[in-house]
């Protein structure tokens, strides 16, 4: 990464016997597979899988996509394996019913391609570029890996305002220390910096995005699919997420992560990459997550706003909730409890919105206090 651009691939693109050719030519910009990977090379293919969800809600990433880069990696002679960490408390059963859930699984099976579990084995890796941290807990295969690819979905996220490319970085932690960092680095800011600090130390070689089907809305989990007919591709994330971010419709510098690149130096985003293949043309009329009101108050507010404006998790829909004590699980603030119902603390809790995010039925969701809603509509 540097503040010189950093090429971005972009292909229109549909789902259907048109795929394989519009990954091909989404790669060709960087010379093909055979110039990212080598023969023999073990590659960790890190998928999102925020959740089990069916693919058409664009909550993991989609099998058929996934399909395709596992049959392009083996072609050059690479040997792919799947690996990613979801959300909260992951033991062999969930990891499971989230693949199976999701179509990754039986489609793996179809390209014989190994899932690898990486909740259990751990280790230490240094990050000597970070800001906020020098080490973090990853999987252990994603360092044992020769290469590391990404092939992750569009979608808004209601902390970061987009996952990109560096937030897909973050399913290399396991389990619920990705809870843990959530209340180590309350601050948006801060949070943005973690993830660049990790990105930087795990250094994936290559990041697919899949926006042929996005999410729109309230992201990660709880938004709508939305068909957008896009992929991208960079070897440079910031890059990557700064092309994101035009397609989508956001500014550059709302989206957290790349605010923190531009601070740290790591990218001009008046000039943050050069473009391949078709056009970024924004759509408009895509929604993004909910903006609290609080990010409009100057610094000295900021902690009276958090209280009294900033949006928090609440249950919308309690004849939805199953009781499954996934929010609780993973509130590294252990500002969720089961009465039996979730209850939320608002003094502990840091709106990291993870509870949102691995709510299997969208009980749970963020709302706006009433005094944010008066100050808006004045």
């Amino acid at each position: 990464m540097g503040t010189s651009p950093s090429l971005v691939s972009h292909v229109r693109a549909a789902h259907g016997p048109a795929l394989p050719a519009a990954l091909e030519r989404l790669v060709a910009p960087f010379d093909g597979w055979g110039a990212l990977v080598g023969p023999g090379d073990r590659v960790a293919v890190k998928v999102n899988l925020l959740r089990g969800a069916p693919p058409d809600r664009a909550v993991s990433t989609h099998p058929e996509t996934l399909r395709h880069v596992l049959r392009a990696l083996r072609k050059v002679g690479a040997s792919p394996f799947v690996a990613d960490s979801p959300g909260g408390l992951n033991g062999p059963a969930k990891v499971a019913r989230a693949y199976n859930i999701s179509g990754i699984a039986s489609m793996c099976g179809e390209e014989d391609v190994p899932i690898v579990d990486i909740e259990d084995a751990k280790v230490t890796v240094e990050a000597p570029h970070g800001r906020l941290y020098r080490a973090f807990t990853v999987g252990e295969a994603f360092v044992h890996a020769d290469a590391i690819v990404q092939v992750g979905v569009l979608k808004t996220h209601q902390l970061m305002r987009l996952t990109g490319g560096v937030k897909l970085t973050y399913g290399c932690i396991p389990g619920l220390a990705k809870a843990q960092l959530h209340v180590r680095a309350p601050r948006r800011e801060d949070f943005a910096d973690m993830l660049l600090d990790l990105h930087l130390a795990m250094a994936p070689g290559f990041t697919i995005i899949d926006g042929i089907i996005a999410m729109e809305g309230q992201g990660p989990g709880s938004g709508q699919p939305r068909e957008l007919g896009s992929l991208f591709a960079a070897r440079d994330c910031v890059a990557l997420d700064a092309a994101l971010a035009d397609r989508t419709g956001h500014g550059r510098r709302d989206v957290y992560v790349l605010a923190a690149a531009e601070r740290r130096g790591l990218v001009d985003l008046d000039d943050p990459y050069t473009l391949e293949g078709d056009p970024v043309e924004p759509a408009h009329d895509f929604v993004p997550a909910g903006k609290d009101f609080q990010s409009n108050l100057p610094e000295s507010l900021q902690r009276l706003g958090r209280r009294l404006v900033t949006a928090r998790p609440r249950l919308v829909d309690a004849h939805a909730c199953i009781t499954c004590g996934e929010c609780a699980a993973i509130c590294g603030a252990e500002a969720v409890a089961l009465a039996p119902l979730p209850v939320f603390d608002d003094r502990r809790c840091v709106r990291c919105f993870a509870c949102t995010e691995v709510c299997p039925t969208r009980a749970i969701d963020s709302v706006t206090p009433p005094l944010a809603r008066f100050m808006a509509r004045h």
